[in-house]
């Protein structure tokens, strides 16, 4: 880690700006991508639909905007290369990206294809916008404080994403589900406001896309001759996308299982929670023990949640004496290694990354992140329409999401012969 350069003092202004626009876009991440919006998607607007169709519907509307980003992420790369561009960019994917979701909750029910268009096309809007907004940390804080004010607009998602689910849990929307839409909009735009109306530079010209499609081809033929970057790339693009699947699918399980609002709030409360002290641990113990041995037991663990998912039953689950909703457990087992996976994920990339490549490298390893965000629902959608069981409306919802434990079992293979690549080198 960069140690903070005493001479290189804080723009406290532009680092508050920074953190404010993590704990506002958290409302779009919690509502729409996590929880309400999967709900909603079961009970109000696809309810009518068989449950093959629908759990094919909801998995191919999940991977519709991050399939249009990837293909974006080249332009997008060489916009964020501007620092007017990245501001501009940013400031106009947000904007739409708010005014869309506040569209969702004006929908009619039984309206699935109406829901399916604005959620890709608010998601979208919502992946650009974060792909600027990481590429402004460099304008928000000096290089010696980066790794700080990073660490802290990840804690401020926390922050918001816990306040999210208390409102959500008072029944403050008991009335009027669909207005929370709207309030998810108008919070990401009132704490995003004041980096998206920081004044920006002028906006340099983008280079030719020749020159783009160039060099990111490039990078990949660099990137494939070094097999334990080869390698682990192919694990992640997996098992990563395994975290995707089970973050955006446990709602719409719930959902379809039988579980209430109430049951599912308290379960990503839960899951919030638990998320943060295992991050952290997970951080330590890739520092005693390795992130490679440490990955491998997260993405053992992921695999066998996917399976327990996918067996999951309605009902109460007892454990050391207390009685609970069972989605309530799964919540938990997930917190327990989100965020541990993920950031272990990135600090043992860093590692593998050659002197003076890591902007390359790190831009291709974001491209393999959206890409990887498509194919679990996908495996999810097709498993479940295969194996689906007519007497039991929710076997294409339950094998869909224990599919997404062979993505896990992939993704240790791949980390495994990456580890090997590396010992031999």
């Amino acid at each position: 880690m960069t140690p903070p350069d005493p001479r290189q003092p804080w723009r406290w202004g532009d680092a508050v700006r920074w953190v404010l626009y993590d704990f506002g876009n958290t409302a779009f991440a919690m509502v729409v991508l996590a929880l309400v919006f999967p709900r909603m998607f079961h009970t109000s607007w696809a309810g009518h639909l068989s449950p093959e169709m629908e759990s094919v519907a909801y998995k191919v509307t999940q991977s519709v905007p991050c399939l249009l980003v990837f293909v974006l992420a080249p332009f997008l790369g060489q916009l964020a290369s501007s620092a007017g561009f990245r501001a501009r960019g940013l400031r106009l994917a947000a904007v739409l990206g708010a005014l869309l979701t506040a569209a969702i909750g004006a929908l009619a029910p039984g309206d699935w294809l109406g829901a399916s268009l604005l959620y890709a096309a608010s998601a979208a809007c919502f992946y650009v916008a974060a792909t600027l907004y990481d590429s402004m940390l460099v304008d928000c804080a000096p290089p010696g404080r980066r790794h700080v004010l990073s660490g802290a607009g990840f804690s401020a998602g926390f922050v918001a994403g816990i306040l999210i689910l208390l409102v959500l849990a008072s029944g403050a929307f008991a009335g009027g589900i669909a207005w929370v839409y709207p309030a998810a909009a108008v919070w990401w735009l009132a704490f995003g406001a004041p980096l998206l109306l920081r004044p920006s530079g002028p906006a340099a010209p983008l280079p030719p896309l020749r020159d783009t499609w160039r060099e990111t081809v490039a990078t990949g033929r660099e990137i494939w001759s070094r097999a334990e970057v080869r390698w682990f790339l192919v694990g992640f693009i997996l098992y990563i996308d395994g975290v995707h699947a089970v973050k955006t699918s446990a709602t719409h399980l719930g959902s379809v299982l039988g579980f209430g609002t109430e049951d599912l709030i308290k379960a990503f409360l839960v899951a919030q929670v638990v998320g943060v002290p295992a991050a952290l641990g997970f951080g330590w113990l890739g520092h005693r023990l390795g992130a490679p041995r440490v990955l491998t037991l997260g993405l053992v663990a992921y695999a066998g949640i996917a399976v327990w998912g996918g067996l999951l039953r309605p009902g109460e689950v007892e454990l050391a004496g207390l009685r609970f909703p069972s989605v309530w457990l799964l919540a938990a087992l997930v917190g327990l290694v989100q965020g541990g996976v993920q950031g272990l994920s990135r600090s043992h990339f860093a590692s593998l990354v050659p002197e003076g490549r890591a902007a390359a490298y790190f831009g291709f390893y974001g491209m393999v992140g959206r890409f990887a965000a498509f194919l679990g629902p996908l495996l999810g959608a097709a498993v479940g329409w295969v194996m689906a069981d007519p007497a039991d409306p929710t076997s294409a919802e339950r094998w869909g999401f224990g599919s997404f434990a062979l993505l896990f079992v992939a993704g240790i293979i791949g980390l495994g012969l990456s580890s090997r690549a590396r010992r031999a080198a």
